[in-house]
């Protein structure tokens, strides 16, 4: 009776230490692999220095590209204008064939803005109006 209750609680401590040895493995994997925090966490971001104030728009080029593509389920579809921006920041998102999706909005330094409209799988392209700065402008 004693030794099958150890064996129970044995067993059970095993397989207790086995989870978690996983678990913390797993969390080091995606924290430190980059392709794997990237699938998980895709995030973009673009850093514009407006030399003067212009009432035309300018694009928005993340990570080298033009646009943005939500083609994982674990985007958030979210604009974020970093805290250190140096003001708002006027923004619209554009189609691949020029058309206007979301027009117009605005985000304040260190606050954010929900783009539940977007589809997956397709290009979106950004574009930006603001005043002189330096703004950064995060795709999450």
């Amino acid at each position: 009776m004693v030794n099958s209750k150890l064996k129970k609680v044995g067993w059970f401590g095993g397989i207790l230490v086995t989870l978690t040895i996983i678990f913390v493995c797993s969390y080091q994997v995606y924290q430190n692999v980059e392709s794997v925090h990237n699938y998980f966490s895709p995030k973009t971001s673009s850093v514009l220095a407006i030399d003067a104030k212009s009432e035309e728009w300018n694009s928005v080029k993340f990570g080298g590209n033009d646009f943005v593509k939500f083609d994982s389920v674990f985007w958030d579809k979210t604009i974020i204008n970093d805290a250190n921006s140096e003001g708002n920041v006027l923004l619209r998102v554009k189609d691949d064939k020029g058309n206007i999706v979301i027009n117009e909005f605005e985000v304040s330094p260190g606050t954010s803005k929900k783009l539940d409209d977007l589809s997956k799988d397709q290009q979106y392209f950004f574009e930006v109006k603001a005043q002189q700065g330096q703004f950064i402008i995060n795709a999450i």
